[in-house]
């Protein structure tokens, strides 16, 4: 029926070259004609009467023998593949025909390989959190500072106050502030907008105008206002003492359910902890991961790229519109830089990201990870309740939709995480002995975009539903692995 000429190109993929044998196209130009005879009116014939010769030299050869070749390939591109002996990362990308004989230059993306180092050698310290207490005195000075208790004075603004008024703020005769009933501290450690803010607004009473320069932080929102000086106008409208209140049982039970200030200490104390054991697991997953992909050897088609690129375009659309209310191009011309520029800066990042995606999709096989029906549907459940839902509002969630793809992709990423953690920790068992047990992994070649798992339990269904399979940014350093591959499309692009 065809012939095929396979070439493997350094980009990891395949050029071939089809050609369909000449009475295999006969017949197909035929059948194609019988079908145009009978949409098409020709003299003398009634529709799909009209002889084979009589359709060609009417709507012409060259017309029937396009429509042909589409046929063609479209009914035969999974025969090529499989005869090709070939597994498709994704659709080919039609190059050229020729129609004498009738051949096609197909251009198939390949399945990415990956050649994993030897990852159970991988070892680090994991060192444990402590809580100083000097992070301790620095929380309760700002739970003091948040319930501090304000009485109107009469006299000029001290350091400590705070200040109720109207600000403008101009640089250079451009306004950049103009606010009214703003609630200003007067503090070194927590001020309003900064120190020098605050200084500026020291002995001014209630019912004056106090006119001072001040240098606008590095922490302010717009990049070009940064280290700027501002000159301020600030009408004083009261000014209020601030007084803190003392670390006791009653500041305790006003802070939250505590009925001791021993009880605040520990809470505050745990809450600590947790979120330091977070972010050094975090940096700990991100260091053992790159150890892994940098003695790790990938090879994957430019369309992985291509895909993770255009994640990472989205992720950056959805933040600059909620943001800053405005397209992305939009805010780019505004930066003065294209979409091409724009993506051209992304591909470091992009590439990282499929490296990461692909060698921890390896790693989750070849150690025989899975993801169970009752654990994706454990997963949905805690998240809808989260979400504020009873079990009894919760639909039965389908596992092959985008949602249960979605938290399969999740949960399969926490287990490579917290299995390359054991190992580099020297608490795993070895991959022997995991054999002995019969384990078998699940094949998990599918790259959904950009590699942050969700944090399904903490979205709602509104959020899932608007969202691409994927995800988000690395909670704690969850990583997607990629879910088990789908159906190959059929067609090329063309």
């Amino acid at each position: 029926m065809f012939e095929i000429e396979k070439e493997y190109l350094d980009s990891h993929e395949v050029r071939l070259e089809v050609t369909f044998e000449d009475e295999v196209v006969q017949q197909a130009m035929r059948s194609v004609a019988r079908e145009v005879s009978r949409e098409v009116n020709i003299p003398g014939f009634r529709k799909g009467r009209a002889p084979y010769g009589k359709i060609i030299r009417y709507v012409g050869e060259s017309v029937i023998l396009q429509e042909t070749a589409e046929d063609l390939l479209e009914d035969n591109y999974t025969k090529i593949l499989e005869e090709a002996d070939i597994e498709p990362y994704g659709p080919g990308e039609f190059e050229d025909m020729s129609t004498d004989p009738l051949a096609f230059t197909l251009r198939v993306p390949l399945q990415p390989t990956v050649e994993l180092g030897d990852y159970e050698s991988i070892r680090r310290e994991w060192e444990e959190a402590d809580v100083s207490d000097e992070e301790m005195e620095q929380v309760l000075a700002q739970l003091r500072e948040e319930h501090a208790v304000l009485e109107p004075v009469n006299r000029p603004a001290e350091m400590g106050d705070e200040v109720y008024g109207n600000v403008r703020g101009t640089v250079e005769g451009d306004v950049i502030v103009d606010e009214e009933d703003v609630e200003m501290t007067l503090s070194e450690e927590t001020p309003f907008l900064s120190e020098e803010f605050a200084k500026g607004l020291v002995g001014a009473s209630e019912g004056e105008t106090a006119e001072f320069s001040a240098t606008l932080p590095e922490t302010i929102e717009d990049p070009a206002l940064r280290g700027v000086e501002c000159d301020f106008e600030v009408q004083v409208m009261q000014v209020y003492s601030r007084d803190l209140p003392e670390l006791d049982d009653a500041l305790a039970s006003t802070v939250g359910s505590f009925e001791t200030m021993d009880e605040l200490r520990q809470d505050i104390h745990d809450r600590i902890a947790e979120s330091k054991i977070n972010q050094a697991r975090e940096a700990y997953r991100n260091a053992i991961v790159e150890e892994l992909v940098e003695m790790s050897e990938v090879e994957y088609p430019p369309l992985a790229l291509e895909e993770a690129l255009d994640s990472l375009v989205e992720e950056t659309e959805r933040q600059v519109r909620r943001n800053q209310q405005m397209a992305l191009e939009d805010a780019l011309r505004l930066q003065g830089q294209t979409m091409e520029m724009f993506r051209q800066n992304l591909e470091p990042e992009a590439e990282r990201r499929v490296k990461r995606s692909f060698v921890l999709s390896e790693f989750a096989n070849q150690e025989g990870l899975e993801v169970t029906e009752d654990e994706v549907v454990q997963e949905y459940s805690t998240m809808m309740t989260s979400a504020g839902l009873s079990e009894d509002d919760l639909d039965t969630i389908p596992l092959s939709s985008e949602i249960g793809r979605s938290l399969r992709n999740g949960i399969l990423g926490r287990k490579t995480l917290e299995r390359l953690e054991a190992i580099a920790r020297g608490e795993a068992e070895t991959a022997e002995s995991g054999e002995d047990e019969g384990e078998e992994g699940e094949a998990a070649a599918e790259v959904e975009g950009a590699e942050e798992a969700p944090e399904a339990a903490e979205e709602t269904e509104a959020d899932i539903e608007e969202k691409p399979v994927v995800e988000d940014e690395e909670a704690e350093s969850d990583e997607t692995v990629p879910a088990e591959d789908e159906a190959t499309e059929d067609k090329t692009d063309a």
